[in-house]
């Protein structure tokens, strides 16, 4: 429906238009009433406030923005590369593996090349619980007593027909018990000769010996008196010797050499070929006395293997013979040197 324009003009006639002012003036008045009464009622606006219903407020569904556990979350929390987490795994690990270790970068190449691993795999691989002053590398040293090399394999290899290693063990004085007798009580001679020693008590004193860790083998030789591929006649030998022997160069061209201290006969029969050394300062220990208590390792009595026993300041060996005209027992030592300490000791004997 449409509207005229005289129509709202009509409609309007009558009304009079209020000035701006006046509207203004009635708005001011009613907001300072409205002031006024909150003044004078604060309890009743509390009170509405109190009465009046709590809205809750519901919020959305959003993202987790808890830490996200990523590849790099696992890096930063530990180190591939700790070299106190690869020392101490590098303990657990034989030779051969230290080796391959240290092929695979330059970096593992650098931690299994630190010596004190290779002191600790030595030590442990030989049985020996301490260190001693050395003056080679440990990894040298390790390499010389795992590697298969043995006394006969620089010198006499013509001789030579098979091998056993005993284990290591270590000398803390510089004085040292050779005995061919293995009974209870073991006699130490005081005086006279080696041959003397020999002759009373079957068992001699050898000073100047070079203190720390040794390692002893037993050796199968062919007869050291004739050159006849006919001779059958074997010689059987503890072989010891100090732990950094192989590495002299005076040892591998020959310089140094064995001398032989002393030889003693038996001429009746003799039911066993025994050679023990003990360190003269722990004799009277529990485990060096152990060895003269031949019924606990060298088997039944028909048993003609060779045996050999280790302790941590002794070795001995035992083979039980048959029927025989006698033995001839031959002390040999090696000196580094002329005037050096002893690096080797072989007690040898062999069938009249």
């Amino acid at each position: 429906m449409k509207t005229r324009s005289s129509d709202v003009q009509g409609a309007n006639r009558g009304k009079r238009k209020a000035p701006e002012g006046e509207e203004n003036g009635r708005g001011k008045k009613r907001s300072v009433k409205i002031d006024e009464q909150k003044k004078n009622s604060p309890q009743i606006d509390g009170e509405k406030r109190r009465l009046a219903p709590k809205r809750t407020i519901l919020r959305g569904i959003h993202g987790c923005v808890s830490p996200r556990c990523s590849a790099s979350t696992h890096r930063s929390s530990f180190s591939w590369f700790e070299q106190d987490v690869w020392t101490h795994i590098s303990r657990f690990l034989d030779g051969k593996s230290l080796v391959m270790l240290g092929a695979t970068s330059k970096w593992f190449n650098k931690i299994v090349m630190e010596d004190a691993v290779w002191r600790f795999a030595c030590l442990r691989d030989l049985n020996v619980p301490k260190s001693y002053s050395v003056s080679s590398s440990w990894i040298k040293i390790y390499a010389s007593a795992f590697d298969g090399s043995h006394s006969y394999l620089f010198h006499q290899q013509e001789k030579h027909i098979d091998w056993m290693r005993i284990g290591a063990f270590t000398l803390d004085s510089r004085v040292s018990l050779l005995a061919e007798r293995l009974s209870s009580p073991l006699k130490v001679p005081r005086e006279g000769t080696i041959e003397r020693m020999l002759e009373t008590s079957g068992a001699c004193i050898v000073k100047d010996i070079k203190t720390g860790i040794w390692i002893a083998d037993l050796q199968l030789v062919r007869c050291p008196v004739c050159d006849l591929s006919t001779c059958d006649g074997t010689m059987q030998t503890l072989d010891a010797r100090h732990i950094e022997l192989f590495l002299n160069e005076g040892y591998k061209n020959g310089t140094w050499e064995y001398n032989l201290i002393a030889s003693h006969k038996l001429q009746k029969d003799a039911d066993a070929a025994c050679g023990a050394i003990f360190d003269l300062k722990h004799l009277k220990a529990s485990s060096s006395s152990g060895i003269l208590n031949l019924k606990s390792w060298t088997g039944a009595a028909d048993d003609s293997q060779p045996k050999a026993v280790i302790a941590p300041h002794a070795v001995a060996v035992h083979t039980r013979l048959q029927e025989n005209e006698g033995i001839v027992v031959k002390y040999h030592t090696m000196k580094a040197g002329n005037d050096g300490d002893i690096v080797s000791i072989r007690i040898s004997q062999q069938l009249l």
